[in-house]
C-alpha cells in the first residue's frame, strides 16, 4: 500500500500561499510607512497641534526633521501635551513615551526609530528634554 502525500501538497501549498500573502504585506505595509514619513509629514503634525510658532518646537531641513525642547529649570521650551501632541500625529508607539519618561541625565543620547521616522533624545533637569525627529528619507 503507498502512503498518501496530500498532506505533503496541502502543506507546502499553504506555505506558499503564507509566504506570498507576508510579502504582499511587507509591500504595502513599506507603501503606507512611506507615505507616513513623507515630505510634508512633520509640517502637517506640527500644523495639526497647532505648534507652528510654539516656543521648543523647530521644524528643520525643508520639513524633514524636528526639534522638540521641553522646558527645563534653566529655559523655555514647548509644554509635553505639545511632544505629545505631535508625537501622536507622527504615529510614534507608545514605546517611545516610555522610552522618553525613564530617560535620566546620566543616560546620555538615546534613539529609537519607527515607520519611515528616527528620533534621539537627551534630558536634564536643567534644559528639559530635548528631541530630534528626522525623517527617513533625509
Amino acid at each position: 500500500m503507498r502512503k498518501s502525500r496530500k498532506h505533503l501538497y496541502f502543506g507546502f501549498g499553504g506555505l506558499a500561499i503564507g509566504m506570498a500573502a507576508g510579502l504582499l504585506l511587507g509591500v504595502v505595509g513599506g507603501a503606507v510607512g512611506g507615505a507616513v514619513a513623507g515630505p510634508s509629514a512633520i509640517p502637517t503634525a506640527v500644523e495639526k497641534c497647532a505648534a507652528v510658532d510654539a516656543t521648543g518646537v523647530d521644524v528643520m531641513d525643508a520639513g524633514k526633521s524636528l526639534n522638540l525642547s521641553t522646558a527645563g529649570t534653566e529655559n523655555d521650551g514647548a509644554n509635553m501635551l505639545t511632544v505629545v501632541c505631535v508625537l501622536t500625529a507622527l504615529e510614534a508607539p507608545d514605546s517611545l513615551s516610555t522610552k522618553l519618561d525613564s530617560t535620566r541625565a546620566l543616560d546620555g543620547t538615546q534613539r529609537s526609530e519607527w515607520a519611515g521616522f528616527t528620533a534621539s533624545w537627551t534630558y536634564h533637569p536643567d534644559n528639559g528634554l530635548n528631541i530630534i525627529l528626522e525623517t527617513a528619507n533625509q
